[in-house]
């Protein structure tokens, strides 16, 4: 096991699991299918496996992309009699003919559920249930559970994208034919001798959503979702590509004879020592300099104030949405950072619009504690601190590799509270600065060595403390997607949304990420700091929505 991995099982708390989930919802028709007619009953028609994904689907995907042997640590679970190492269950080659046995454990793990009634809501209680509650590491590490339904239904594909899905079907674009479709699916009428007919005797179009839940031992969430992008129909060309890049950037070093290219890495490797070196000061010195200037966490006052009232409620408050293109993201940064001869990131941008609803949020909470509190102070902070997840490969796993704990942070202040008064030309004056803050702050952090510091220092705390020295050290305290559409078996991965575990002492977790040409959030939080994370969600978007038309760019509208 990875000192990470050993790191995320003493740190963990019983109200702080470290189990990231996240869930892939697809759709569409499976290859090599044939059409499949019989009785136009709607039973037969949902029970139609052309356009359902099973767990027979994905035991089938998983072995053809020889999964076990990319990543055996799929197959691992924690020994029961050193919890430092893991025990492999198996140790078979593909054409061994003890290989069904994989697909037999792979029973352990996965299973099917069923389907979401209640839009949003069933599908929101479960990925809370599965954030929160354990996994028995001796026995498995990770679990799978598939279902399907009428496309839409449970709220993993978004309302747009159903549209644009249903669409393609009626213009026959898609593998999934049914004709007449309109704004809702066919009605269907009582037929004689039958339960219930289909006037359209077409197949209903489905989704598919697959909720994935794991154990920080295994794996980060980031090199989870890397390492199953091996069981997509392009896993060879998303190989090629990583491959491509990696020749390219070894080509680099290659250039002229060989003493100079010796003298140019002897060069680069002395540079990159003092980096580390003056880096880790300054990163040390950094983190020094927050502890001294942050009092007190802003969301503690919130969290004593639901104790003293009684509302103090365990559970995490989860949405999830798709943000807006990344085109158009793209084109904010560049004409926001042009006008003020910065570099922004769209990265930078999402976290600033997040700052915006966290400050938003304590406010709400001010105002409801005000008739308690009497105006003691006010709560909502002029600088809050940010924690920003890195991880050491981009996002990838690189060949090779099979996954693992590759991943750091820094914490970097960002612009609290600010004045939204303004008016007539510099009504925009305010979402922009504190967009250029983040970007300087930001900058500052990425420059320095601070997530491989945190990463290293968390393998120290792992091997080398006590677990109560390890949880106590830490109480008080992004990666790039697939740039096009992938799919499993056939079927299209419409959606993609990752939930981060909260750590101790951090109450809001949100992921930014881009799939498909589109970038998506997700936020993760205790009920006692968001009550409501679609509001939350909304305000981000508010904020993004303010940001652009500060720039002066129109609504993106895809080609």
């Amino acid at each position: 096991m990875t000192s990470i991995g050993r790191f995320s099982m003493v740190s963990e708390t019983g109200d702080n699991k470290s189990i990231p989930t996240f869930f892939l919802a697809l759709s569409g028709s499976k290859k090599n299918n044939e059409d499949q007619t019989g009785p136009s009953s709607v039973y037969a028609s949902i029970s139609n496996s052309q356009n359902k994904f099973t767990v027979e689907d994905f035991e089938t995907a998983w072995l053809d992309k020889d999964m076990p042997n990319r990543h055996p640590r799929f197959h691992s679970t924690v020994s029961s009699h050193d919890d430092r190492y893991f025990e492999e269950v198996h140790h078979i080659k593909p054409d061994d003919e003890d290989y069904p046995k994989i697909k037999a454990e792979l029973d352990r793990h996965l299973s099917e559920t069923m389907h979401f009634s209640v839009y949003r809501d069933d599908l929101r209680y479960r990925l809370e249930h599965m954030l929160t509650s354990p996994i028995e590491v001796q026995d498995k590490l990770w679990e799978v559970k598939i279902s399907n339904g009428p496309l839409g239904s449970s709220g993993a594909i978004s309302k747009a994208k159903t549209e644009a899905i249903l669409q393609d079907i009626k213009s026959g674009n898609t593998m999934v034919q049914a004709k007449s479709i309109g704004d809702e699916f066919q009605r269907r009428k009582y037929g004689p001798g039958r339960v219930w007919s289909d006037t359209s005797r077409k197949v209903i179009p489905m989704e598919s959503l697959l909720l994935f839940r794991s154990h920080h031992a295994l794996a980060d969430g980031a090199s989870l979702m890397a390492a199953l992008l091996d069981l997509s129909d392009e896993a060879e060309e998303i190989r090629a590509e990583i491959g491509k890049a990696l020749r390219k950037w070894r080509r680099k070093g290659k250039k002229g004879n060989f003493f100079h290219r010796i003298f140019q890495r002897l060069v680069r490797y002395f540079k990159m020592c003092i980096w580390f070196t003056l880096g880790t000061a300054k990163a040390f010195m950094y983190q020094t300099y927050l502890q001294i200037t942050t009092r007190r966490n802003p969301f503690d006052a919130v969290r004593d104030h639901a104790e003293e009232l009684g509302l103090l409620t365990s559970g995490r408050s989860i949405s999830w949405c798709d943000a807006a293109p990344l085109e158009e993201a793209k084109q904010i940064c560049q004409a926001i950072g042009k006008s003020n001869g910065v570099n922004i990131t769209v990265n930078d941008l999402f976290v600033s619009c997040i700052t915006a609803a966290i400050v938003r949020q304590l406010k709400e909470h001010q105002e409801m504690m005000t008739p308690m509190t009497a105006h003691k102070h006010n709560q909502v902070a002029r600088q809050i601190n940010v924690v920003i997840p890195v991880h050491l490969r981009g996002g990838v796993v690189l060949p090779g590799e099979s996954v693992g704990n590759r991943i750091g942070a820094f914490v970097t202040q960002c612009p609290g509270e600010m004045d939204y008064s303004h008016v007539g030309e510099e009504a925009f004056e305010c979402p922009t600065k504190r967009l250029l803050e983040v970007n300087k702050s930001l900058t500052y952090s990425k420059s320095s060595p601070a997530p491989l510091v945190s990463h290293y220092f968390a393998k120290f705390c792992s091997d080398y403390l006590p677990e109560s020295v390890t949880k106590s050290l830490f109480k008080s305290a992004n990666a790039n997607g697939f740039h096009k559409k992938i799919h499993i078996n056939g079927m299209a991965v419409e959606s993609a949304h990752g939930f981060l575990p909260l750590p101790p002492g951090i109450p809001v977790g949100v992921v930014v990420q881009s799939y498909a040409g589109g970038m998506s959030l997700s936020v993760t939080a205790e009920k006692w700091a968001v009550p409501n994370a679609d509001s939350f969600l909304i305000w981000v978007m508010e904020e993004y929505i303010r940001l652009r038309d500060s720039a002066g760019i129109q609504v993106y509208q895809n080609p």
